[in-house]
């Protein structure tokens, strides 16, 4: 898979502004269009995604070999649901991709270009020039994906030991339905939701740390699965 391209007819200096007056910033059409649907293949066809949550000691992956029988997973859902009325927690699949800028562990794999593109120089630079912080050196990145049911609870992404500078969401979910849930919302105030962005195909959102957040859930009839490249734009 070749590595993705971005858009050369983005208006990076309207992106900046807007991410400079808001904190956060939704881009449309962010990777050519040959580009944005092979990331979608890779996503959609080629990814071996595995459940992930949170256990009695944290942060909990499943092995990508088991497989949860419909009484275990809609046993693990319940418990989710249960822990979630308590405090941050979460439920979802997804992919590790890049914990500190390394490359893909494998390299014929389509993710493996994915990765490179996004510890690449054409990003790096793009991320620094809308941001405004010529710091930002690598990019943390892991592959998602929201089943019905699947959720992430309110959060700021603030963390002792990394320097998250922003935070991005790489959308690629056609055709979703708004009401099918799976939003991405922001709260300013207790009681508001200042903006939300619904997942979109080809979309790039980033949005400055810490600012509080959270996936509503996706519903239960929806038709689909919430598809992104979701994590943070770091400094050292």
């Amino acid at each position: 898979m070749a590595d993705p391209v971005l858009n050369p007819s983005l208006d990076e200096a309207a992106i900046a502004a807007a991410y400079a007056g808001h904190g956060r910033v939704h881009i449309p059409d962010i990777l050519t269009a040959e580009s944005a649907a092979r990331v979608h293949r890779c996503l959609a066809q080629e990814t071996q995604f595995s459940l992930v949550t949170r256990g009695p000691d944290g942060y909990l992956r499943l092995r990508p070999d088991i497989a949860l029988t419909p009484e275990r997973e809609a046993a693990l859902m319940r418990d989710a649901h249960a822990r979630a009325r308590d405090g941050f927690h979460f439920v979802y699949d997804n992919q590790p991709m890049s914990n500190d800028g390394e490359a893909y562990p494998d390299p014929s794999h389509p993710l493996a270009a994915v990765t490179r593109f996004l510890n690449g120089g054409a990003f790096l630079a793009f991320a620094r020039r809308v941001t405004g912080a010529p710091d930002i050196a690598l990019v943390e990145a892991q592959a998602t994906r929201y089943r019905p049911g699947h959720f992430l609870t309110a959060h700021d992404d603030r963390h002792d030991r990394h320097r998250r500078i922003a935070a991005y969401v790489l959308n690629m979910t056609p055709d979703w339905r708004p009401d099918w849930g799976g939003a991405l919302l922001f709260q300013d105030r207790p009681g508001h939701i200042a903006e939300g962005y619904i997942p979109a195909f080809n979309a790039l959102n980033i949005f400055r740390v810490p600012q509080t957040h959270w996936v509503e859930a996706v519903a239960p009839y929806a038709g689909a699965a919430r598809l992104s490249i979701t994590g943070w734009l770091r400094g050292r």
